[in-house]
């Protein structure tokens, strides 16, 4: 039982004291912010979760970071919509709008629906100092964390972090 709620946290944790650079981690998050952020029911999101799995990024800070911003995505709904509106309603786009529209795939992408434009312009618009916060973070809180984690056997034992292996991939 108390293994089910220590899970996010470990999880968690593990993705900052693994080896990945603080790039890694900080494209993972934002990353999933923007899926976060959107609805999930289009084209446009079921590629941005295939791209989670395909680049060379912290995939378990991208689902935290989907899991976290889907509540948030919700709660945005209204102000995506006006954003989206404003964005499909500009004039010189109509023509590319309508032609990406009769491509084949083009009714699934969702892009013609105002809460998915403007919450994908809303994830692409902050992706870059979202990226940006988190690089600087993990860059000083890895290291805090790691050293927290090999100093207490508990930490060790709960996030199974092997020392010996890590202290020869420092070397």
């Amino acid at each position: 039982m108390l293994s089910y709620f220590v899970a996010p946290l470990r999880r968690t944790v593990e993705a900052l004291v693994s080896s990945d650079s603080p790039r890694q981690l900080a494209a993972g998050f934002t990353l999933g912010m923007v899926v976060g952020l959107m609805p999930k029911g289009n084209l446009i999101a079921i590629s941005l979760c295939v791209l989670i799995f395909s680049l060379r990024i912290n995939r378990g800070l991208a689902l935290v970071a989907v899991v976290l911003f889907s509540c948030l995505g919700a709660a945005m709904d209204p102000f995506a919509h006006k954003v989206g509106l404003a964005v499909l309603n500009y004039a010189p786009m109509q023509a590319c709008y309508a032609s990406l529209f009769n491509m084949p795939l083009g009714p699934w992408l969702g892009f013609h629906n105002t809460v998915v434009m403007g919450a994908f312009c809303i994830g692409v618009y902050v992706s870059y100092p979202t990226y940006w916060a988190t690089r600087k973070s993990s860059e000083r809180l890895q290291p805090r964390l790691r050293a927290l984690v090999h100093r207490y056997r508990i930490a060790r034992l709960v996030f199974d972090v092997d020392t010996e292996t890590e202290q020869r991939q420092a070397a």
